[in-house]
C-alpha cells in the first residue's frame, strides 16, 4: 500500500501542477457524494455519463439524478454538445507525468472526455503506473492494438505565436480526476 500511496502522491502533484483537480476516495460508493459537492459548487446542472465499471459500482447515474442533476447516458453525440460535464473512466495514470491514459475506440467515450467544458475521469488507485514505459508495456501486451489511446495531462491548453496561453480551446477547460481505492 505504501508504494500505491507514493505513486498517487506523485501523480497528484504533477496533475495539479498542470491545473488538474485530483481527489481520492476509499470506496467507489463515496464518488457520488464527492461529485455532488464538486459539481454543485461549480454550478453544473447537466452531465453526459459514459457508464463504466466504476460509475456503475458507484451508482453515479442514480445518485446524481437523485441530487437534481440531469444525467444523459444515451444519445451522447447530441448531449455532449450542450452538457456541462462529461464523466468517463480512464485506464491508467502515469505518475511521472501526471497523465491519464484512456483507451476509447467508442466515439461516445471520447466525446464525454473532450467536448464538454468539465471532464471528470474515474480511475482505480492501483492503476497508477510509475512511468510511460509501464503504460507502453501494458498496451503492447494487449491482444489487439486499441483503435484509440488518449493521453490527457490536465485541461486543454494552447498558446499562439505570442506565447499567450489559452485554456479550454481544444477540449475541456477543467479536468477532475477521482481516484478510488476500491
Amino acid at each position: 500500500m505504501e508504494r500505491i500511496n507514493q505513486l498517487y502522491d506523485k501523480f497528484k502533484g504533477k496533475f495539479e501542477g498542470v491545473n488538474g483537480e485530483c481527489f481520492r476516495v476509499a470506496k467507489s460508493e463515496e464518488i457520488g457524494d464527492l461529485l455532488i459537492n464538486i459539481l454543485g459548487a461549480k454550478g453544473s446542472k447537466t452531465i453526459s455519463l459514459y457508464e463504466s465499471p466504476i460509475s456503475q459500482s458507484a451508482r453515479l447515474r442514480e445518485k446524481l439524478t437523485e441530487a437534481g442533476f440531469i444525467v444523459h447516458t444515451d444519445d451522447l453525440f447530441t448531449n455532449t454538445c450542450t452538457d456541462h460535464v462529461g464523466i468517463t473512466e480512464v485506464n491508467w495514470g502515469i505518475a511521472e507525468l501526471g497523465t491519464m491514459v484512456q483507451i476509447a475506440p467508442e466515439v461516445d467515450k471520447r466525446l464525454c472526455s473532450t467536448l464538454v467544458p468539465i471532464h471528470v475521469a474515474l480511475l482505480k488507485t492501483d492503476s497508477i503506473l510509475p512511468e510511460m514505459d509501464d503504460v507502453l508495456e501494458k498496451l503492447d501486451s494487449l491482444p489487439q492494438i486499441p483503435g484509440f489511446v488518449g493521453f490527457v495531462t490536465g485541461p486543454s491548453r494552447s498558446s499562439d505565436i505570442e506565447r499567450i496561453l489559452e485554456i479550454g480551446v481544444h477540449g475541456p477547460e477543467q479536468v477532475i480526476l477521482i481516484v478510488t481505492d476500491q
